[in-house]
């Protein structure tokens, strides 16, 4: 029997007693995983069923690394096709190549024009919510063999500092621009071996779901998955920001990443999951997932969940799955 932490010290501090006061909650697991030969359902080399080694990119003729870049569409698995080498965009003033820092590295990586928000942040700061980026590769650090998956991944600044740690990743993002932004960067700092793309809405189903993306078109923060009534939460704070329509967008679960031959290297992973108020529907997608694989922890936002009742559907799953949520930023190493 393994013991991955033991939260029963009293002296621990850092626990989210409130979790109305909390705005970004780590949940850790708190749990004692027994191995029971044949019946034990984790991953190992054997148990996943793959769909086709054409899920893996070739490598280009000049030997330049390009992520695999995947889709769901049609019940079935298939390359995306978004991903591009990062000299296609070296003209182009959508991709800006730009500074960003973190306990990673300072590396340079394509952003949207700076008319976006987050874009704007990292060019003027170097990071966006660099804490919460730190903080996810402090705990990866705790294990060489923990590796990342990046729900909402945006511009990439978390898979970013995963690869560049020596991690690999797998990120996902509903919005096409994205994915591209996040594959350029990775084939410009050659990590493209170490990051799978996937071009998704991540949900608990599969088939079409609603995706409401800025007024604007070029900016990407909170664009958000439109379900549950998130809608009325949103706009009460963000008034015109959003267009008032939605575009169909293919969604996908965690437990149909066993169909994809690259998850054989998360048999350990942390999860960062920023989906805007969707991150019930991510959950309750994975309940495989979380039998399976070896989750160390999760960082999610939490302000959209607050008086809604998608926060009692997180409390339950986490409550069955043994975690417990703390208070994000605090870097006191807990006792193993």
């Amino acid at each position: 029997m393994k013991t991955l932490r033991n939260f029963n010290n009293p002296q621990l501090k850092g626990i989210c007693t409130s979790l109305i006061l909390c705005n970004i909650l780590l949940w850790t697991i708190n749990q004692i995983l027994q191995l029971v030969g044949s019946h034990d359902t984790r991953l190992t080399d054997t148990s996943v069923k793959t769909t086709s080694e054409e899920l893996r990119r070739k490598q280009d003729p000049q030997g330049s690394i390009i992520p695999d870049d995947l889709t769901f569409v049609d019940n079935r698995w298939k390359l995306s096709n978004l991903c591009k080498p990062y000299k296609t965009f070296s003209n182009d003033s959508k991709f800006p190549l730009i500074r960003y820092t973190s306990n990673a590295g300072s590396v340079k990586i394509f952003t949207h024009s700076l008319g976006d928000g987050i874009s704007s942040i990292i060019s003027r700061a170097g990071a966006f919510e660099v804490k919460t980026i730190n903080r996810v590769l402090y705990e990866l650090q705790k294990d060489k063999n923990i590796n990342l998956i990046d729900i909402g991944t945006n511009v990439g600044q978390h898979c970013i500092a995963a690869a560049l740690i020596g991690r690999d990743v797998i990120a996902m993002d509903a919005a096409e621009s994205n994915i591209e932004h996040v594959c350029a960067s990775a084939n410009y700092l050659n990590l493209g071996s170490r990051i799978t793309l996937i071009h998704n809405i991540l949900s608990d189903s599969n088939g079409k779901r609603k995706f409401r993306y800025s007024a604007s078109k070029s900016d990407y923060g909170s664009i958000h998955v439109d379900s549950d009534g998130i809608w009325e939460k949103m706009k009460k704070q963000y008034n015109t920001y959003f267009s008032l329509k939605t575009v169909e967008e293919n969604s996908v679960t965690l437990d149909d990443l066993f169909l994809i031959p690259q998850i054989h290297k998360f048999k350990k992973v942390f999860i960062k999951i920023d989906v805007e108020g969707h991150e019930h529907r991510v959950l309750l997608g994975a309940k495989e997932f979380f039998k399976r694989l070896e989750v160390q922890g999760i960082v999610m936002e939490w302000a959209w969940h607050v008086k809604r009742q998608s926060s009692e559907i997180i409390k339950t799953l986490m409550a069955e799955w043994k975690f417990k949520p703390y208070k994000f930023f605090s870097n006191r190493k807990l006792t193993s």
